[in-house]
């Protein structure tokens, strides 16, 4: 029996297995949602040993379906070679694949724009590195891998002023403020921040989805208002999504503590923790039982998909490939689980949802999905 997994792969989309190398592919298959690494030599040899007990008798129901053989080595090779993790589902998935080929639909980059204090803007996917502008003894320059960042050169004058940096959908950018923290921002999102910052507080105004690392200044705490709440820090790891088309806004804390207020209410959350802010019934809880590393996914190029409904997977495809989406009919209220690199194109992650029993046409920039 072939225990490397590579060549078993190779054999089995080429039909060439044997009846317990082929029952260990589709073993590996049922396992995807639990493992994100290829299959070692010891599994091989484990999956092969269990496999052949059960060869001729397979339980009536299990949690994931059996996809067609080609499609369940198709899937472990997107997992293998791409990371993929596909998504757990209780039924056998069938789909419709869209007739237009999407090859030409490239994942987001960076890129964003700088709005100045004098209203001029700049494109910072086209402006070259090194030093963009100066303003009141500060520099602005776009470094050699495309972050922004601030230096002070001199005393800063009395005048100052406000920037704002935004990200289209399909972007994303990194900056550095002019008092050293760092800021990641994920697609259709804006930061709004004064030059030099004042002498009692650091105040910045986000739209969208942002992780920051905010340098430590104990005279001076860093606050972050996005839509209707306000996040006070001293010095911290935290992500921030609080996008208008979202039905909840979620301050996530990695490091340090955080104050979060909205809605009349004030809590203040401990690593790990998670604040959900909802807009229609005016409500701030606080989540203790989380991933942190889910809300962070984005930040390290990945889509990290926990218990999430279809339109919610979507709401962040549509923003990182700058298409727009529809449905038409009864949408499944299925959960998701699942991860998908950012760095994948349109067509990839067309092959996991159909997978996944989700219908899709397409028609220009519009992604039109169907229900049952």
């Amino acid at each position: 029996m072939e225990k490397n997994a590579a060549k078993l792969l190779k054999k089995y989309l080429s039909g060439d297995c044997t009846p317990e190398e082929k029952a260990i592919v589709e073993d590996w298959y049922l396992q995807l949602p639990f493992q994100k690494k290829a299959p070692n030599a010891e599994q091989v040899e484990a999956s092969h040993d269990e496999v052949l007990g059960r060869l001729k008798l397979r339980p009536k129901t299990r949690n994931i379906g059996y996809l067609k053989p080609i499609a369940v080595a198709a899937s472990i090779l997107l997992c293998v070679g791409l990371g993929f993790i596909l998504f757990n589902r209780e039924i056998a998935p069938t789909a419709t694949l869209a007739k237009r080929k999407l090859e030409e639909v490239l994942p987001g980059g960076n890129k964003a724009t700088l709005t100045l204090a004098d209203g001029s803007v700049i494109d910072l996917d086209k402006a070259l590195n090194g030093e963009i502008t100066k303003l009141n003894g500060i520099i602005i320059r776009k470094k050699e891998d495309g972050q922004l960042e601030y230096i002070i050169q001199d005393n800063p004058g009395a005048a100052s002023g406000t920037n704002t940096i935004a990200t289209p959908r399909g972007g994303q950018y990194q900056v550095s403020l002019p008092d050293g923290t760092k800021v990641w921002l994920n697609a259709a999102s804006s930061l709004t921040y004064p030059y030099p910052f004042a002498k009692n507080e650091r105040s910045v105004e986000l739209q969208g989805e942002a992780y920051f690392e905010v340098a430590k200044d104990r005279q001076r705490p860093f606050k972050v208002k996005a839509s209707q709440q306000i996040i006070e820090v001293l010095g911290t790891h935290f992500n921030v999504n609080a996008y208008n088309d979202e039905p909840t806004q979620k301050t996530t804390l990695l490091e340090g503590a955080v104050k979060v207020a909205a809605g009349g209410t004030e809590v203040k959350l401990k690593p790990g923790e998670q604040a959900k802010f909802s807009a229609v019934n005016t409500q701030l809880v606080v989540d203790k039982n989380i991933d942190p590393d889910q809300y962070v996914a984005w930040k390290n190029e990945v889509f990290a998909f926990n218990n999430e409904d279809l339109k919610s997977v979507m709401r962040q495809i549509s923003r990182w490939y700058d298409i727009d989406v529809v449905y038409k009919g009864k949408i499944t209220t299925e959960k998701y689980f699942g991860e998908i690199p950012r760095s994948a194109n349109l067509s990839e992650v067309f092959k996991i949802l159909e997978l996944n029993h989700v219908h899709v046409q397409i028609s220009g920039k519009t992604m039109t999905i169907t229900g049952d």
